[in-house]
């Protein structure tokens, strides 16, 4: 058990209702947050008032996180791919990096109404906002990665006979893994924050509309209650991911601690 991290919750939490005996108007207490989260937990029929769907917080979160997956996918598998190939291939960079350094610095908020209005207020467009910031990203990472892959491997590996199919897979797939997935982690942190302000944009369903609809009625606790629900969801898979990093890129950890 993480008695530092178990440390912090409880201080936080004891922050949190400090301030709501001090600000209690804008500042509901753990206790109703909690209460308000199990009442409308799987249906909240209070939602209809607002124009959303009564299905509750949890089939909200849900939308949410399908849209953060298929964007960490389609962005993901985009950024690797023209990552990977861009590193050892001057020209190729030289054409890619300004139009991927372009689009990581667009404000969501100024890209968003050109999707929308290319694609209309869809499921599409708001995981295509966040598939291009998790492109950009792993895009990065990808490219130094392989860059920085020192090709005195390819050069022994070809000694020994391998083609470029096992070069591929027995070289450049284990050697740019710790950076790529290290990369892919980062990206998922803000993909949360970013889905939730692109459904807020344009959506019908999700966190960002939910708190859009929300805050129209000053429902200050159901907001609360998203909120909490999409940064422990974001921490849990985080965490998740972390787990699997760590076990995917162990044999890196045990290669290092045997050189030094």
């Amino acid at each position: 058990m993480d008695v530092v991290g178990l440390c912090g919750v409880v201080a936080m939490l004891g922050v949190w209702q400090a301030m709501s005996v001090h600000f209690g108007r804008v500042v509901p207490s753990p206790l109703t947050v909690a209460n308000e989260m199990a009442k409308n937990f799987i249906s909240a029929p209070t939602f209809r008032h607002y124009g959303i769907a009564d299905a509750g917080y949890l089939d909200a979160i849900l939308y949410t996180a399908g849209n953060v997956s298929m964007s960490m996918i389609a962005g993901g598998a985009a950024g690797i791919a023209f990552g990977l190939l861009t590193a050892r291939r001057r020209l190729l960079r030289s054409a890619l990096d300004p139009i991927f350094l372009t689009l990581g610095t667009i404000p969501i908020f100024i890209a968003a109404p050109f999707l929308l209005l290319w694609f209309g207020i869809s499921r599409f467009s708001a995981v295509a906002i966040v598939a291009i910031y998790v492109a950009t990203i792993v895009y990065a990472y990808s490219q130094r990665a392989l860059y920085n892959l020192s090709p005195v491997y390819e050069q022994y590996a070809q000694t020994l006979g391998a083609d470029d199919r096992r070069l591929f897979w027995d070289i450049m797939v284990p050697g740019t893994l710790p950076e790529i997935l290290g990369g892919l982690r980062i990206a998922l942190a803000g993909a949360w924050g970013l889905a939730a302000i692109s459904e807020l944009i344009g959506s019908q369903r999700g966190a960002g509309k939910v708190i859009q609809s929300l805050a129209n009625s000053v429902d200050v606790k159901a907001i609360f209650c998203v909120l909490l629900l999409l940064g422990v969801v974001a921490a849990a898979i985080d965490a998740l991911m972390a787990l699997v990093i760590s076990r995917v890129t162990a044999w890196n950890r045990a290669g290092g601690n045997d050189h030094e």
